[in-house]
């Protein structure tokens, strides 16, 4: 029995509770998240717990990013595949950005064809990995500004898929 509980509390669960807990309430830099939906699996399951940087800068295409729904009041979890000045469409399954398609090596399922899109110097495109069920999305939603982002930093939980992102 209590070599049960050791096993479960070992130095990375303790490590993981702790960062919890210092980041969990609304920081002006960091936050802590629960993912809840499923459109960015494999990359991040529900359940797994996250921390994320306010974004100050741009961010770079594939970068993983959180904002709020403001339609639904909820956060959401995409990747970025637009980046400020770029024009994005979606034709047959494939992305182009200004009209050249580019490698999409996050899509976990076929993208449906939207229509072109003109991005402003402080907005973003994102995407869920699973395009067919991701929702809260830039197809539906439009482009995202930035500014109104939280760059992903470290999955640590569950603890045995600790994983910080750049």
């Amino acid at each position: 029995m209590i070599k049960n509980i050791l096993k479960i509390l070992n130095i990375k669960t303790i490590i993981a509770f702790i960062v919890y807990l210092v980041f969990r309430n609304d920081n002006k830099s960091f936050r802590a998240y629960e993912i809840k939906e499923e459109s960015m699996k494999p990359a991040l399951l529900p359940n797994e717990y996250v921390l994320a940087a306010k974004l100050k800068d741009s961010p770079l295409r594939g970068d993983i990013v959180i904002f709020n729904n403001s339609e639904k009041n909820i956060d959401v979890v995409k990747r970025v595949i637009g980046l400020p000045g770029e024009e994005i469409e979606s034709q047959e399954g494939s992305i182009l950005i200004n009209s050249e398609v580019i490698s999409d090596p996050w899509a976990k399922s076929f993208v449906d064809d939207f229509v072109k899109v003109n991005l402003g110097p402080d907005e973003i495109f994102v995407l869920g990995d699973q395009r067919t069920i991701s929702s809260s999305d830039s197809r539906t939603m439009g482009p995202i500004k930035f500014s109104d982002c939280w760059k992903l930093k470290v999955r640590y939980w569950p603890y045995y898929r600790f994983k910080t992102y750049e």
